[in-house]
């Protein structure tokens, strides 16, 4: 197994060190199915601390954690389970062997006070001692796996956890986590140590008290006093949802949280690092982000010094109701609960989405650029009546080994219109490394299907060039592969099948690699090629800054768009021609879009932000400055026209600045 990299800094009290996953178990199943995967062909050290996070469901169900676990491995990320009041040691056996097994570092989430309360922690030695007892027995089980790894303690702190006799939320919880906290996370830190010494230990606080405009001051208490007992956590572990903001504020002051969460967990804990998980879910009043919103997360967490980025995964289906061009919205009847349902199972394509930027973010690539495409590619397969998890894929690696993948179909069962219409479908696994699976030009596929399967047709295998610029959840897939006769001119491999998945049986199929004929992009946006190839070149230039720029959204009176030729931008240093102003336009009935302008047309003397557009013979009707959407998040005119007539108000929120 590879180790990790993580924590090797500098702290002001101290070097902290701690590199990961070098536990094995020999209780292994399948072991040629699972057996250690990383990212890497080679057996160098890796240092990518990012994560996925699972909570009891995502790992307690078997056939899911396989799936997340394969997908944390692929990808090189940890996994952190997590088990608020764990005391048992056997309950988060089966998660640590498993991750162990597929080369996966896994992180514990624990400590959470659930039995007992603060005041009890302190004053009652037999509850407190039987509470540490327990996280002792945990912490020292766990460094059996993972003798380096990483333990969090608490959970949003304090509304994770009785911090007041009746576990609500209150003040005077906050007042325990400022007082008592101390005191226990120094005792629950010095169990862990003395368990597991190389180990490390976090702390999990809930965001409003991190964050300026908040309450910083409870986080600048607590860890005076842990500073004071030499207690202070050797990393912290954050989150933050942005649509809590966003949703009545827009993205500017949920990007300034973001960067302040970041910085002050950073400053407070002197200079030890921050770990960041964002909203890929749809949160409690019914929003889902948008691939801008996620975009936003990585480049204000990471841009702000966090070391690793993770994802949420709800476990609970909410139907979104709000939120500004939500991707793979919560709609229809979907799968409401049971085991399986989360994130991962009923919103697929945004989840694996939102780690297909941060993978594209960790590669230099601050808003998209050149195709990754060489070294991953997407492997499709499309055929009719897939069921979920019915279908087990493996791969041969270049070693020759087998390799699990995933279960398809990935979307748990449901009615969802992003998931084709229960007959069709492509189901896509994302990111494949071709080091690792290119074996002398071709990989190789093995497909066993379920004895209970009610049996599905596969159609064809297709292995597509894998470039979140050009991401495409599976409903759109599915359309192309059954408009576009050419699909396979854009891939880097396709076979036709056209064979019968039959329960109980395996098959094994093999696939050319070959160059695209044809690029992704022409597919994808084939009318707007030339606009996002300037749009490229802004992007690769050295002094190239997202929050630098934006995007102008432009509504006319009717059809008539020939009067767009004479608009204008007008500030404080004057008045540009909006064709000279922008890098790009894309024009369509009823408005256009003016791509990557410089915000500097935006400000004023006195400090505020307005945007002012003149000329067009009065047929303008709107104008929204919007954030840069880049090549990442890229919108054609006519989507930006149909975001805004259908939520004019969202749009005027997410806006910088708007005039109408």
């Amino acid at each position: 197994m590879k180790r990790r990299g993580f924590l090797n800094i500098a702290a002001t009290g101290g070097v902290v060190t701690a590199a990961g996953c070098s536990g094995k178990n020999e209780n292994t199943r399948n072991a040629t199915d699972t057996s250690p995967t990383s990212s890497s062909s080679g057996d160098s050290e890796t240092t990518n601390p990012d994560f996925v996070w699972a909570e009891q469901p995502l790992w307690k169900d078997e056939r899911v954690r396989e799936n997340l676990f394969a997908f944390a491995a692929r990808h090189d990320l940890a996994v952190v389970i997590a088990k608020a009041d764990a005391e048992d040691p056997s309950l988060l056996e089966p998660p640590l062997a498993a991750a162990a097994r597929h080369g996966v570092e896994a992180w514990l989430n624990i400590g959470v006070l659930t039995r007992l309360t603060p005041t009890e922690f302190v004053t009652d030695t037999a509850k407190g001692h039987r509470h540490l007892d327990g996280l002792e027995a945990v912490a020292e089980n766990y460094q059996k796996f993972f003798p380096d790894g990483r333990i969090i303690l608490w959970q949003e702190a304090p509304v994770g956890g009785r911090w007041v006799e009746s576990g609500k939320w209150t003040d005077a919880a906050v007042r325990n986590l400022e007082t008592l906290g101390p005191d226990i996370f120094a005792a629950q830190k010095e169990r862990v140590k003395r368990a597991a010494p190389s180990v490390a230990t976090g702390i999990f606080v809930h965001f409003p008290y991190i964050v300026e405009g908040r309450n910083p001051e409870t986080f600048a208490t607590l860890t005076r006093g842990l500073k004071s007992r030499n207690a202070l956590p050797d990393f912290t572990f954050t989150d933050f949802y942005r649509g809590w903001y966003a949703k009545d504020t827009g993205p500017g002051p949920a990007n300034a949280a973001v960067r302040s969460l970041v910085t002050n967990a950073r400053e407070m804990t002197e200079g030890r690092p921050v770990t960041f998980l964002g909203e890929a879910h749809t949160i409690n009043p019914n929003y889902t982000p948008s691939r801008q919103a996620m975009w936003m997360d990585l480049r204000a967490a990471l841009g702000a010094g966090a070391e690793g980025v993770g994802w949420y995964a709800r476990t609970a289906y909410e139907e979104t109701k709000q939120g500004f061009d939500p991707f793979v919205p919560n709609v229809g009847p979907a799968a409401r609960d049971g085991p399986r349902t989360s994130t991962l199972t009923f919103a697929r394509d945004r989840y694996q989405y939102a780690y297909a930027a941060l993978r594209t973010q960790r590669a230099g690539r601050a808003s998209g650029g050149d195709s990754a495409s060489e070294e991953r590619f997407d492997l499709w397969l499309a055929g009719t009546d897939f069921d979920f998890y019915d279908h087990r894929l493996s791969m041969r690696t270049r070693a020759g080994k087998w390799r699990f993948i995933g279960d398809f179909n990935g979307y748990v069962n449901g009615g969802y219109p992003h998931n084709g219409n229960d007959i069709d479908h492509v189901s896509v696994f994302r990111g494949l490394s071709r080091a690792r699976f290119d074996r002398g030009g071709r990989f190789n596929l093995r497909i066993e299907t379920d004895p209970a399967s009610d049996g599905a047709q596969l159609q064809a295998v297709l292995a597509m060039p894998a470039d979140v610029d050009t991401y495409l959840p599976e409903s759109a897939a599915i359309k192309l592969y059954g408009e576009q006769p050419h699909l396979h001119e854009f891939s880097s491999g396709h076979k036709r099948v056209d064979a019968r998945l039959t329960a109980g049986e395996s098959r094994r199929i093999g696939v050319a690699l070959v160059e695209p004929k044809r690029p992704l992009d022409a597919l994808v946006f084939p009318n707007h090629r030339a606009q996002r190839e300037r749009l490229q070149a802004l992007e690769s230039r050295v002094e190239f800054e997202p929050r630098d720029i934006f995007d102008l959204w432009v509504l006319v009176d009717g059809n008539d768009t020939d009067r767009l030729d004479g608009l204008s931008i007008v500030g404080d240093a004057g008045r540009q021609s909006l064709d000279e102003a922008s890098t790009a336009v894309s024009t369509a009935n009823k408005g256009a879009v003016f791509y990557g302008i410089e915000r500097t047309h935006l400000r004023r003397r006195d400090g505020s932000t307005t945007v002012e557009v003149n000329g067009g013979m009065g047929a303008v009707t709107g104008v929204y400055a919007m954030p840069y959407a880049g090549t990442v998040a890229f919108r054609p005119a006519a989507e930006a026209i149909s975001l805004i007539e259908a939520d004019p108000a969202s749009a005027r929120t997410f806006s910088i600045a708007f005039q109408e």
